[in-house]
């Protein structure tokens, strides 16, 4: 491991390595947060944040005593000192950001939904490889304790052959003017909810979809309030999953199997909460397993520090990011016309 020693006090003590930090917009996600947990770390110190206006980015530094605000991004990029970059932009900002950034030699972490096609998404990695830097997508709750502790649980055969994977993610979006309902934005229940059900079907299937279906309930602005989705996994394996924006908030998982399921509450987000999942398993009581609650973007940011400073190989390559986008291409295709089954294999 690539550490560097400090002076001992009371005991050999190491040090390590500092990841200098800029953050690339003012979202809340990066507020609420992104920020907190990477300040949680000595060794991650966010250095700088950036604006297109210079006055946001100052007040949005101040409470966590960021000691450089720029009112335009691409000074952030020019600064020298910034190692790593998180990109919680507008969806349709991610890989043109994401792309000056590795262009100007930073690491990059980008919010969820990686990019908005796949193409895009290719011309991502392909940027991460040409300047040898670390590129990962944040999707904070496959680092959680409880997404690999059902993982296992599915991989051990405990509930025999997976036959169906259920996911809703659900809320009521009812400010007019939120940027999910802007379709320059890239906005729309599919690339910011759908994205985590397809990510965890796939991940927990452990292969891609042949087959995809989707039917979507358009909003006034053309972005997609609802959709339901169906993938075809092949050999008798399929998933399912609503996202939405017009309904009460609900985030569940239910993993059918040949021998068992398991429910999940909460897979995605607990926002900070206990929660549990239910096990049963034919011929045996059903079991409760309780998770307490954890902190995933916490193990998402030392994840990526481990894999930026320490060479640690990520737990998931950047052919999912790809992958995950060319399922949601395939499901906006099916969309438009009007359900249709569109192949991907």
């Amino acid at each position: 491991m690539n550490i560097l020693s400090s002076k001992p006090i009371g005991g050999n003590i190491f040090r390590k390595p500092e990841l200098n930090w800029g953050i690339l917009g003012t979202a809340r996600i990066a507020e609420k947060a992104v920020i907190p947990a990477l300040l949680s770390m000595k060794h991650m110190p966010v250095i700088a944040v950036a604006s297109r206006n210079l006055t946001r980015a100052q007040e949005f530094a101040a409470p966590f005593e960021i000691p450089r605000a720029y009112g335009s991004y691409e000074e952030l990029l020019s600064d020298s000192s910034v190692q790593a970059v998180y990109i919680p932009l507008p969806n349709s900002e991610h890989a043109p950001w994401a792309i000056k950034a590795m262009q100007a030699g930073k690491h990059v972490l980008v919010e969820k939904p990686f990019a908005l096609t796949a193409d895009e998404a290719q011309l991502m990695v392909s940027a991460a490889l040409e300047n040898s830097v670390v590129l990962m997508e944040g999707f904070m709750y496959r680092y959680s304790e409880r997404f690999e502790r059902i993982h296992e649980i599915v991989r051990s055969g405990t509930i025999g052959k997976i036959r169906l994977v259920q996911a809703a993610f659900t809320f009521t979006l009812s400010n007019p003017d939120d940027i999910r309902l802007a379709p320059e934005l890239g906005g729309g229940a599919l690339y910011d909810l759908g994205c985590y059900c397809i990510n965890i079907q796939r991940l927990l299937v452990g292969r891609e979809p042949n087959k995809v279906q989707a039917i979507c309930q358009m909003s006034k602005s053309d972005v997609d309030l609802q959709t339901v989705a169906t993938l075809d996994f092949g050999d008798q394996v399929y998933g399912q999953f609503m996202v939405s924006f017009n309904a009460d908030a609900s985030q569940f998982l239910r993993i059918v199997g040949s021998a068992g399921t398991i429910h999940i509450e909460y897979p995605f987000n607990p926002h900070g909460e206990d929660t549990s999942a239910w096990l049963n398993v034919t011929g045996k009581e059903s079991k409760r397993i309780n998770f307490r609650s954890e902190n995933s973007y916490k193990r998402i940011v030392e994840h990526f520090y481990n894999v930026a400073v320490s060479k640690d190989v990520p737990k998931f390559p950047l052919s999912d990011a790809i992958n995950n986008m060319v399922v949601i291409d395939a499901l906006f295709q099916s969309a438009v016309d009007n359900g249709r089954l569109v192949n991907i294999k």
